[in-house]
């Protein structure tokens, strides 16, 4: 079955955005939480918060998690 033109795409994105020390999804939901905290109160980024940024660019099923649990945060904050 051939891919579709997004799935292609996914796939081109993922290979462009790839590094030797990319995070992977258990590292990426480890540090999210930490990562939403930074992010709502607009502190700049460690090199680990960076990878983790990257990886949630990169993952959607990752960015999800992310989404969800800012979504949260911003109600329990509101």
């Amino acid at each position: 079955m051939p891919l579709s033109k997004q799935q292609i795409d996914t796939l081109l994105t993922l290979v462009v955005n790839s590094s030797a020390d990319a995070m992977e999804c258990d590292g990426c939901l480890v540090n999210v939480a930490q990562f939403a905290e930074a992010e709502l109160m607009g502190a700049s980024l460690c090199e680990s918060m960076k990878k983790v940024q990257t990886h949630l660019r990169n993952c959607p099923c990752c960015n999800d998690e992310y989404e969800a649990l800012l979504a949260a945060l911003e109600f329990v904050e509101a």
